[in-house]
Parts: structure tokens; C-alpha cells; sequence
């Protein structure tokens, strides 16, 4: 016996379903192009952010992509592995390490740009400019909505205070 299919994606699929699909997809897609470099799309993204943006902490770097402080250590961890980043003690702060690309990095970066650039085109095929506004600014609602103190979190904490 077939199993049954699932039904196909539409408009009244759950957002969350729609958002998550979205995610898998294009990250499925980086994972496609950066394979040939030996990167994961989170190497790359660090990669590619610290080639645009300069030397920086890794507190820094993690803000600029979105991670917690511990999974951006493990992936900059990796990348001096691959010998595309480097890290030096930052001379103003005894505790901290700046985060560098290294020469190989460097030659590396410019390829992984142009494999974004190409993915984004193709995320981006045939939506209009107001289309993508408005998709931009629903994402970013979300976003915010996520990182918004939670409102049943609230009730909670103050039932244990009680």
C-alpha cells in the first residue's frame, strides 16, 4: 500500500508550515552550492560576513548573524580549521579575540557572494517590487513578534510569584 501524500502547499497552509518550508528549501540550496567548498551555509554566512564587514569580536560576529555566542564560536572554531579565518587577542580588551579572514578566506569569500547573489535572484524570480516589500515587511513582523518577551510567559511568572 502507498502511503497518501501530503497536500500541496497553498495560502491556507499554517504560516509557520509556509516559514519553515521556506527555511528548509533555502538552506537546502546553500548547502548545494557551498558543498563545493567544503563550507556548511553557516560557515559560509560567517565567512562572507566577515569578508564584508572586517574584523570583528566574536559577540559581535554572532549579532551580525543572528547566534548565540556558543554556535558561532563552534563554527569560527571550524573555520580556522579550514584555515579561512584567524583570531588574534584584541589588544584593547584582555579577554577578547578578533576574528579575521584569512588570505585563503579571502580568495574564497568572492565565490560565495556570487552563489548568494545567484540563490537570491532565483528566491526572488518573478515577485514584483511591492511583493517583496511586503514580504520583507511581514518577515520582519514576525521576526519581532519571536523576539517579543512572551506574552504567556507572562501569567506564568507572576502565578509563582504569588
Amino acid at each position: 500500500m502507498q502511503d497518501p501524500l501530503p497536500p500541496p502547499l497553498d495560502v491556507n497552509a499554517p504560516l509557520i508550515k509556509l516559514i519553515g518550508t521556506a527555511r528548509r528549501q533555502i538552506r537546502q540550496a546553500f548547502w548545494a552550492k557551498y558543498a563545493a567548498h567544503g563550507l556548511t551555509p553557516q560557515q559560509g554566512w560567517i565567512l562572507r560576513v566577515l569578508f564584508a564587514q572586517g574584523p570583528m569580536s566574536l559577540h559581535c560576529l554572532s549579532q551580525w548573524v543572528f547566534m548565540d555566542d556558543p554556535t558561532a564560536c563552534r563554527i569560527v572554531r571550524t573555520l580556522q580549521d579550514k584555515s579561512l579565518v584567524d583570531s588574534i587577542p584584541d589588544p584593547a580588551h584582555g579577554r577578547r579575540n578578533i576574528i579575521s579572514v584569512s588570505e585563503a578566506g579571502a580568495r574564497v569569500a568572492p565565490a560565495l557572494d556570487a552563489l548568494a547573489e545567484e540563490l537570491g535572484q532565483d528566491l526572488e524570480a518573478g515577485l514584483t517590487g511591492l511583493e517583496k516589500l511586503q514580504l520583507c515587511n511581514a518577515l520582519l513582523k514576525v521576526i519581532a513578534n519571536l523576539n517579543a518577551p512572551s506574552r504567556s510567559a507572562a501569567p506564568a511568572a507572576s502565578a509563582a510569584r504569588d
